[in-house]
C-alpha cells in the first residue's frame, strides 16, 4: 500500500471517528445536558419557593411579635392613662408615695374636671383629669422626694400648684398644699 492510500484511509478513519463522536455527542450528551438544565431549573424554582415561604414565615412572626408588643404597650399605657377616673388607685398611689417618703398626709380632696369635647376630624381622644389637692406635713427634703415620686409615678400626673406654709419657728416641719392633675382617657 502506498503512503498516499494509507493517509487516505487514515483520514477516512479520522473522519469516521469524528462523525461517530458527533453522533454520540448528539444522541447521548445533548439530551443529558438538557435534562441537567431542566433539573437545575426545577431546583432553582423549588429554592425560590422555599425562600418565599421562609420569608413569609419570618414576616408573620414579626407581625405576631409586634402585636404582642402592641398589647403590652397598650397595657402599660392603660396603667399610665386609665379609661376611668380610678380615684381609689390615685388615692392609693398618693398615700403609698407619701408613706415611702415620710410625708404625713392630713387631707385629700378630689375634683373631676370637665373633658374637652371631641372636635370633628380629631384622631386623638380627649383626656379627662381629676384634680387632687393634697395637704401634707413634712420637712423640705422629704417633700422634694415626694414631688419627684408624683412626677415619675406610673400614673400620668403633673403638679398643678404647690404652696408652702411654714410651721413653728422652732420646728423645721413645713405644711404643704399640692394640687395634682391625674389624667385618664375615657373610651
Amino acid at each position: 500500500m502506498k503512503d498516499s492510500t494509507k493517509r487516505f484511509y487514515g483520514l477516512l478513519a479520522s473522519f469516521g471517528m469524528a462523525l461517530g463522536a458527533l453522533i454520540v455527542f448528539a444522541t447521548l450528551v445533548v439530551p443529558a445536558f438538557q435534562e441537567t438544565q431542566q433539573l437545575r431549573g426545577d431546583k432553582q424554582a423549588k429554592q425560590n419557593e422555599y425562600d418565599d415561604y421562609k420569608k413569609t414565615i419570618e414576616e408573620t412572626n414579626k407581625v405576631i411579635s409586634r402585636s404582642q408588643s402592641i398589647s403590652a404597650l397598650k397595657e402599660a399605657f392603660s396603667q399610665s392613662v386609665p379609661t376611668t377616673e380610678d380615684i381609689p388607685s390615685v388615692l392609693n398611689q398618693i398615700y403609698g408615695m407619701a408613706k415611702l417618703n415620710n410625708v404625713l398626709v392630713s387631707a385629700v380632696d378630689f375634683q373631676s374636671m370637665a373633658i374637652d369635647p371631641i372636635k370633628e376630624g380629631d384622631i386623638i381622644k380627649p383626656t379627662g383629669k381629676v384634680r387632687v389637692t393634697v395637704k401634707a406635713i413634712s420637712n423640705y427634703s422629704d417633700m422634694r422626694n415626694f414631688t419627684r415620686a408624683l412626677e415619675t409615678n406610673v400614673r400620668l400626673m403633673d403638679i398643678y400648684t404647690f404652696d408652702i406654709s411654714e410651721g413653728n419657728k422652732k420646728d423645721p416641719i413645713l405644711s404643704y398644699a399640692i394640687t395634682v392633675d391625674a389624667y385618664y382617657q375615657p373610651e
